[in-house]
């Protein structure tokens, strides 16, 4: 049997990187623009949006390692169209879903939104390691670093987009209802069941056969992190890991409350919040490739510190910013920080690891990574609803990356590359 040949490397590239936008522009529409303000004041359970994206990056992080073994034996095609279709079927329920009356109803309502969030972080764990995956089947090992790079790109410019044009999506199309009506945040789900939707047909096209995936002495370098490559990594990496799950749980205790809190805050509409993170996005996007190449000529554990310094100071910043416009500022610097230090962490631990415990190490970092942001977000729910003022999250957040800065100067230093 004849196979069909590979397309071009570059317009497979630029196919994975649409699969990785569409996704997370779905993504962040579901859980970081919508859902926190859909549950707060749609569904009147101010307590929730913490627990139930807590439940989404628990499932998620204990099952990327799974998933991506179960993709070496299914293949990435299959694994990636499933997790993008369950997906859909979340965004479809959730959608459906109206407030609550009485005791027993509420904690009806309640067990179902942690179940649909358990689901989509099903999905999401079915997709985005075969992303990731996708680019070492096809692309030559010389190119792969930029490749991801491109690829992380492509879904962080939909981050700031996701948050607008979730909010214009419901003060336009959900206008015939009010804010505390949950069919006012309708259409922000349908349309993210629709990037879904896009994303799986792309998927389907793009994703690598079975037999178009690396042999097993390539499919090492991205092995799923079992016990003993854990235990491995947290033997001789302890403060690594420990970096990255304070930074995570920072990022877990404000990502369900940043929009609302803002929008309560200075007293602005879901639509007028989406602009003001706008400029950021549009700007980081300018500023992404050079500030790649300053990264590589001054040294990933140098970026790493001043991202780190730059991420808790815009936090800071935050804080005490007197005018909404601030926002963009300090949206800014934080996105700088994160674009700075998060793509140079990660290559810093790939080359502090053995070649051999490559792939253990990086599955030992995103699980810390994923724990980090569980953990965050279970506290961020009474920690939000105990304070009237709802600021204890976010210095509480600031604090935690402060810490992190200062831990990276101690423990992050020149690797020296063991074979």
């Amino acid at each position: 049997m004849t196979r069909k040949p590979h397309p071009p490397e570059w317009l497979f590239l630029l196919a994975l990187c649409a699969v990785s936008a569409l996704a997370e522009l779905g993504f962040v529409i579901v859980n970081i623009s919508a859902l926190p303000v859909f549950l707060k004041f749609g569904l009147h359970l101010p307590n929730l949006p913490g627990i139930a994206l807590a439940a989404y990056y628990l499932v998620e992080a204990l099952a990327n390692s799974p998933m991506g073994a179960l993709a070496d034996r299914l293949g990435r095609r299959r694994l990636m169209v499933m997790g993008t279709c369950l997906s859909i079927v979340t965004c479809l329920a959730t959608s459906q879903i109206h407030a609550p009356e009485g005791r027993l109803v509420v904690l009806g309502v309640t067990a179902l939104i942690l179940l649909l969030r358990a689901f989509d972080g099903m999905g999401a764990a079915m997709l985005w390691p075969n992303v990731y995956a996708s680019v070492a089947d096809r692309v030559a090992p010389e190119r792969r670093a930029q490749a991801n790079t491109l690829i992380t790109i492509a879904y962080m410019a939909m981050i700031p987009l996701g948050l607008k044009l979730g909010g214009w999506l419901n003060e336009n199309f959900g206008r015939n209802f009010t804010a505390s009506e949950p069919g006012r945040y309708i259409p922000s789900f349908l349309f993210a069941a629709g990037c879904f939707a896009a994303t799986s047909l792309l998927a389907y096209i793009v994703a690598p056969r079975r037999d178009a995936q690396r042999t097993p002495e390539e499919e090492s370098e991205n092995a799923p992190v079992s016990k003993s490559s854990l235990m491995t990594a947290i033997h001789q990496y302890p403060w690594l890991l420990a970096l990255i799950f304070l930074i995570f749980i920072a990022i877990g205790l404000i990502a369900p409350y940043v929009k609302p809190y803002f929008m309560e805050r200075f007293g602005i509409a879901e639509e007028t919040f989406g602009n003001l993170t706008l400029g950021p996005a549009v700007l980081i996007g300018v500023l992404s490739a050079p500030l790649g190449k300053l990264v590589d000529k001054w040294g990933k554990p140098q970026a790493i510190k001043l991202g780190t310094a730059l991420c808790a100071g815009a936090l800071w910043g935050l804080l005490f910013a007197t005018h909404q416009n601030m926002i963009v500022v300090f949206g800014t610097v934080l996105g700088i920080g994160f674009v700075m230090s998060f793509p140079a962490y990660m290559a810093f631990v790939s080359e502090m690891a053995p070649e051999s415990e490559r792939g253990g190490m990086i599955g030992a970092v995103r699980m810390a990574q994923g724990v980090g942001a569980m953990l965050g977000s279970v506290l961020s729910s009474p920690l939000y609803t105990a304070d009237s003022q709802h600021h204890t999250i976010f210095y509480l957040a600031s604090g935690i990356l402060t810490l992190g800065f200062v831990l990276s100067l101690v423990v992050v230093k020149a690797p020296t590359k063991t074979n």
